[in-house]
């Protein structure tokens, strides 16, 4: 509420003066009388001397000073700020840390109670963007009751918040920008823009969760990390349990420093699903359990002409070697051809020695005699640690790529990579019987990278991160961890998908399954709530939200005059009832007779 007239309320001071005339006594004129009986209260008010009689209960003076006090308070015009009639768009936070209890009954169920009110308060149309993982219009901008319902079908995800394209989308939806405002409800105020105002709900920074779990596969078995977090301020020290496929294997407390982490090693692991559990008392429950698939031996399929060197590269590297037979060609991680022609290539994981097929994005100009190996990568994976110093090529591939990445070459191409079209595969230009490449130490490496390469299938990703598993059939069924079932198509021979649950989803690939696990954010586990800088603040000011201020002195200035009459008729009330008029009685003279 604001004064349109401030100075107005200076006419105030006519209400002490009202209240002074109130107590002073008033002057009477002596005059004489033949009886003060009927007097006696004025005869007592008489005898006082003091000037200033006692402040009593009076329902007439009380009306004449708030009387007086509307009256002076119309007079400074008084203006209450109504919300604009723009545009309103309300953004509001679905991502993991919402699911904070630290208020009742959650971070998010509040800010949905908040934006509910906002809507409710609206003057004009309105929409509604969700923050989660994806920025998503949700509904409008339209009819309030529409953003309601929209509203109400939100639910939390598990995973982070696309904040700044949420607020980027909403402020798209405001035409001539100024006339609209933008209000985010979250636990985590982004930058400072003008036009968008951002409600922070939270209080509370204390939270112990499971941030991430790596497992790798070594030639002594599987191993696995257990990184804990603890967001507070205050040092926590929590139960862990650990079990592989439902069989306890760890169950340890972890000392876990205020704002720091610790990591527990777990080794001979086996193979299957991992689950960590924290008993943990914090207001964040979604990250104190985590799940990870343990990785299998890679699985690789060889066709083509059977060379020793190869099989021992592939034995050393603990690669399981199965037969080309169709069914193993399916269910294999890796495909190994060498030196067979194909006429086309299908999507999946090859390393191809000595040949090439459709559709890679490569042709073939011939063969290159005496090629010499002068450059090759040490940046990509498959190339760690390989050193190709000294090798000799005496017959290969001349190959032309127009994709990908050469990553051993003299005058033509040796080695060459390429990921796409659902295809990611390893090409070795030279037969092995054409180069020395497997007399050296270099081989068995090159061959151990390339399938860890190949083989490296998601099998752990993080809630709301895109990512894509490559698919033989034409579909792929995926259960979530709720029990419910999705039906993938497949393009191009991969799925390409986003889940926005933690915990282990299977996905079915005609008869084989592969198992992923989903970890929300670690960044989702630092709970404390972040305000906007204030006005004046380094960050540029948040701008106020967009109103219109409403002169409410008709209404006042209606309710003193309303307030009069009451008075009025108090006052007709208070004052003695005159004898009704009449004939005036005679006396009658009555006669005693003696």
């Amino acid at each position: 509420m604001t004064l349109g007239a401030p100075a107005a309320l200076w006419g105030l001071l006519i209400l002490p003066a009202v209240l002074l005339l109130y107590l002073l006594r008033a002057r009477r004129q002596e005059v004489p009388v033949s009886s003060v009986l009927l007097w006696q209260r004025a005869a007592r008010d008489l005898r006082a001397r003091r000037p200033l009689r006692r402040l009593e209960h009076s329902l007439l003076l009380a009306l004449q000073l708030l009387i007086l006090t509307l009256g002076v308070l119309a007079l400074a015009r008084p203006l209450r700020p109504v919300p604009a009639a723009g545009p309103l768009v309300v953004v509001v936070d679905t991502s993991a840390s919402m699911q904070a209890t630290d208020v009742a009954p959650s971070r998010f169920e509040r800010a949905r109670r908040l934006a509910r009110e906002e809507i409710r308060r609206a003057a004009g149309p309105v929409a509604l963007i969700e923050a989660g993982p994806q920025a998503a219009l949700r509904e409008g901008p339209g009819a309030p009751a529409r953003a309601l319902r929209a509203l109400d079908a939100l639910r939390p995800t598990d995973g982070a918040a696309a904040m700044d394209q949420a607020v980027a989308a909403a402020l798209a939806r405001l035409p001539g920008g100024e006339s609209g405002r933008v209000v985010v409800f979250t636990d985590r105020a982004g930058p400072s823009v003008p036009g968008v105002d951002y409600r922070i709900v939270g209080t509370s920074d204390r939270n112990v969760g499971i941030a991430g779990i790596a497992a790798d596969r070594l030639p002594s078995g599987t191993a696995a990390v257990v990184r804990v977090i603890n967001a507070g301020r205050v040092p926590a020290r929590v139960p862990l349990e650990v079990s592989v496929e439902g069989r306890p294997v760890l169950r340890q407390d972890v000392s876990v420093p205020a704002g720091g982490s610790s990591a527990v090693a777990l080794r001979g692991l086996g193979t299957g699903v991992l689950t960590a559990r924290l008993d943990a008392e914090d207001d964040l429950p979604v990250d104190d359990a985590a799940v990870a698939v343990l990785p299998p031996r890679v699985r690789v399929a060889v066709a083509g002409e059977e060379d020793r060197a190869l099989l021992e590269a592939l034995a050393a590297s603990g690669a399981e070697v199965v037969p080309a037979t169709a069914q193993e060609l399916a269910r294999a991680d890796v495909v190994v051809i060498n030196r067979l022609p194909l006429s086309d290539l299908p999507p999946g994981r090859y390393l191809l020695v000595g040949t090439v097929a459709p559709p890679l994005p490569v042709a073939v100009e011939g063969e290159a005699a005496q090629l010499e190996v002068v450059r090759w990568s040490a940046a990509h994976p498959v190339m760690r640690f390989v050193d190709f110093q000294d090798v000799t090529v005496s017959r290969a591939l001349a190959l032309r790529p127009a994709g990908g990445e050469v990553l051993a070459e003299g005058q033509w191409p040796l080695i060459w990579a390429y990921e796409g079209r659902g295809i990611r595969a390893v090409v070795l230009a030279a037969a092995l019987d054409q180069t020395d490449v497997p007399l050296h130490a270099a081989f068995p490496i090159f061959v151990r990278n390339a399938l860890a390469w190949l083989g490296d299938m998601p099998a752990a990703v993080r809630v709301g991160e895109p990512f894509t598993v490559p698919a033989a059939a034409a579909a792929v069924t995926m259960t979530g961890p709720g029990g419910g079932t999705q039906v993938l198509p497949a393009r191009g021979g991969a799925v390409s998908l986003v889940v926005e649950r933690a915990g282990l989803y299977r996905l079915r690939d005609g008869d084989s399954v592969r198992l992923i696990a989903a970890l929300p954010p670690p960044e989702e586990s630092d709970i404390a709530p972040v305000f906007p800088p204030p006005s004046g603040g380094a960050g540029r000011p948040t701008a106020p939200a967009a109103s219109r201020a409403v002169d409410v002195s008709p209404g006042v200035l209606a309710a003193a005059v309303v307030l009069a009459v009451i008075e009025w008729a108090v006052y007709l009330r208070t004052q003695p009832r005159r004898a009704p008029a009449g004939p005036v009685p005679r006396l009658r003279h009555v006669g005693v007779r003696r």
